[in-house]
């Protein structure tokens, strides 16, 4: 079995700006084109994940520039060429995080370190009771709440999933599984960082992850 190495990178969007990003050699002509159909900081949002995946790909796959992107299923974005390391997006607030993988498969879900009122009533909306009983039995609630929606939306966003099917999923962390009736392998990882929650999960089994910011 080859290793699977997955890179993760995380920014702000406080740094950067669209017109510098737009003129990096790492940027493609797709993502200028595209980019014009947004304005503000949906446009710098937009650009600035691209910018980070085209970073990754640069130091760890030696691609020099960012190759073509489609949208798949459930508005799953992945490159044209399926020769090409799997690759997903995410932002909440003012920051976005990109994962690449070298084998199989990968989604990642960020949520910034915030309040969420009433978050025991949607855990227990969409919780398995096992998952509710280890999200009491932490010291902050808030916080192994977010680690498990972050968890359940990268294992959606992995097989092209939508928020509906998110009942499906069952966690045991006590033990690191993860079952759903959409997928058979689940293999993720769990990160606090001083911002955001980050999660990512792949089909394939992690043997290292290194991130950046």
């Amino acid at each position: 079995m080859r290793e699977n190495y997955v890179f993760v990178r995380s920014a702000n969007l406080n740094q950067f700006d669209s017109t510098s990003l737009l003129n990096s050699s790492l940027i493609s002509q797709q993502v200028i084109e595209q980019a014009s159909q947004f304005s503000g900081k949906r446009q710098l949002q937009f650009v600035a994940c691209r910018y980070l995946l085209a970073e990754l790909l640069n130091d760890y796959f030696d691609i020099p520039s960012l190759p073509s992107i489609i949208i798949g299923l459930n508005q799953r974005p992945h490159f044209e060429k399926a020769n090409l390391p799997d690759f997903n997006i995410s932002h909440s607030g003012d920051y976005i995080a990109v994962a690449v993988c070298s084998e199989g498969k990968i989604g990642i879900d960020i949520e910034l370190h915030r309040p969420r009122k009433q978050f025991l009533n949607i855990a227990k909306q969409f919780f398995s009771e096992q998952e509710i009983v280890w999200m009491n039995q932490q010291k902050d609630n808030l916080s192994a709440f977010w680690q498990l929606w972050t968890l359940r939306e990268s294992a959606l966003k992995l097989y092209a999933k939508g928020v509906w099917q998110m009942k499906e999923l069952q966690i045991d962390m006590q033990h690191e599984k993860m079952s759903a009736t959409f997928g058979n392998d689940f293999y993720f990882q769990h990160q606090q960082l001083a911002q955001i929650y980050l999660s990512i999960c792949c089909n394939y089994p992690i043997n290292k992850v290194i991130s950046s910011s």
